[in-house]
């Protein structure tokens, strides 16, 4: 048991869910800093990227499996988690990170290097006030100019509808026995009793009763570190905003990448009443409050100067992207918070071809796509473009590259791939294998490893694995 002061009133009896999360990677967020107006950084030299609170390691082995030339550490209070990450990392033949047993605290006086990454998913809304100060002192003392962190934190005023919710299952868990969670179990299963007896607060909060059912889904486990953190915290995501300010970072957009497109997320009346309000910061909350928002993955940057407006339409027809599934299947129609977004069939089809053929940077995609007789407006394609990617049809890459040609059995690109598919295939639990071309992990599906390891080991596997294979090329897991 870690002592209280220590962990910061962080649950510690119980170990946080193996989850692997794709927006955390160095690709991901350097797409969102450019998109929204900060200068690019070249992944291909070294960097350095500190993950608070890295939990089991899942996202932190599979982004420096994919940059193995960069300097990775993560950090976390419980041992367990410390342990476990060591023991995937040796497994799957990753050695580029240090795993570090401490607190935000304990961090300050670590011989840590200067950070062009800093990241936390979740931790800023379970640790306590000092957490979160030490935790921007790093911040502060360790992040380089043109430094990119994420934070993402649970907001109001999504929340506002379960925070009873919350509070009621505290009290229902303080009479179970055992671990935290073994009694977030049991207080679920006592939350969801009195939920059939209708009560009168439920029947008149319709988005407290669907949030009940979506528990249920959930690991006890994920319900410990969710709800029975005692310094539990939603934010106002204003407030976040100046609390980071204050150690010299300033947000700059969304890894929800839809959230970085107002059209996206409100309807035209909905933008236009936001745009009528005199600041941004007030147009933020406001926004907020148009969606709904719980949930914010915040990027922010420490940016050492002005980028000049050419200088960023350039870099924004830089980036690049391309299909981590079946080019073939890239839809028309996208669901973005405002509801579904359609695109021209003729362009989605010539769309797919070009992602058939590999990744490409957004200014080639839109030469490309322009037409013979560029018939097509460059900037309407680009914009297609940024905005299937932010409605998850497409994706940020690394690194723009030709789709290689089949030519014989498949083979693994990395041993580090091959471990991550035969652990998935031996223990049916889903895991992200590094990918250098995505430059961030890749989920491997049970289902998937099975006719990808036939596929290699020399078998036969059926004409529909072949979009499979193909997209595996792709993305550099297979030669």
């Amino acid at each position: 048991m870690i002592e209280g002061d220590r962990a910061a009133g962080y649950v510690t009896d119980a170990t946080y869910t193996d989850t692997f999360f794709r927006e955390l990677s160095p690709t991901w967020l350097g797409y969102t800093a450019v998109l929204n107006g900060a200068a690019p950084r070249d992944l291909g030299e070294p960097f350095t990227y500190l993950e608070l609170g890295a939990g089991f390691g899942h996202s932190l082995i599979a982004n420096a499996g994919a940059f193995r030339h960069a300097e990775f550490h993560g950090c976390d209070i419980n041992p367990e988690h410390v342990e476990g990450a060591r023991r995937y990392a040796a497994m799957f033949g990753v050695h580029n990170m240090q795993f570090h047993e401490a607190s935000f605290e304990d961090l300050l006086v670590f011989d840590l290097p200067s950070l062009d990454f800093i990241v936390l998913h979740g931790v800023y809304s379970w640790v306590d006030d000092a957490a979160r100060a030490a935790l921007r002192r790093v911040i502060a003392a360790k992040l380089r100019p043109n430094g990119i962190v994420y934070v993402s934190y649970n907001c109001m005023p999504g929340w506002a509808s379960e925070l009873p919710l919350r509070r009621l299952l505290i009290e229902l868990a303080a009479t179970a026995e055992g671990d935290t969670a073994r009694r977030s179990a049991a207080a679920l299963d006592s939350l969801e009793a009195l939920a059939a007896a209708n009560l009168r607060y439920l029947t008149a909060n319709t988005e407290a009763r669907a949030a009940i059912r979506g528990y249920r889904t959930r690991s006890s486990r994920y319900l410990a570190h969710e709800f029975m953190n005692r310094a539990w915290q939603p934010f106002y995501s204003i407030d976040v905003a100046d609390d980071f300010a204050a150690c010299g970072v300033r947000r700059i957009g969304s890894a929800t990448l839809a959230d970085n497109h107002l059209p996206l997320c409100v309807d035209e009346r909905t933008a236009a009443a936001l745009m009528r309000l005199p600041t941004a910061r007030q147009r933020e909350l406001a926004l907020d409050f148009a969606v709904n928002r719980r949930f914010r993955r915040d990027v922010l940057v420490r940016a050492a100067g002005a980028v000049p407006p050419a200088e960023l339409a350039r870099n924004v027809n830089g980036l690049v992207f391309g299909c981590s599934g079946d080019a073939g299947a890239i839809p028309a129609k996208v669901r973005v918070p405002r509801g579904d977004v359609g695109f021209n069939e003729e362009f989605v089809a010539e769309l797919r071809n070009l992602m058939a053929r590999g990744s490409f940077t957004i200014g080639a995609a839109a030469a490309a796509l322009g037409g013979a007789n560029a018939e097509r407006d460059a900037g309407e394609i680009a914009r297609n473009v940024i905005y299937l990617v932010a409605g998850g049809a497409l994706q940020p890459f690394a690194q723009a590259r030709p789709a290689p040609a089949a030519a014989g059995p498949p083979r693994f690109a990395s041993p580090a791939v091959e471990s991550v598919v035969r652990h998935v295939a031996a223990t049916g639990a889903v895991r992200a294998a590094p990918s250098a071309i995505l430059g961030n992990g890749f989920e491997v599906d049970p289902s998937d490893a099975a006719p990808v390891l036939a596929a290699v080991d020399g078998h036969e596997v059926a004409a529909a694995s072949a979009a499979l294979l193909g997209a595996w090329r792709r993305l550099g897991l297979l030669e």
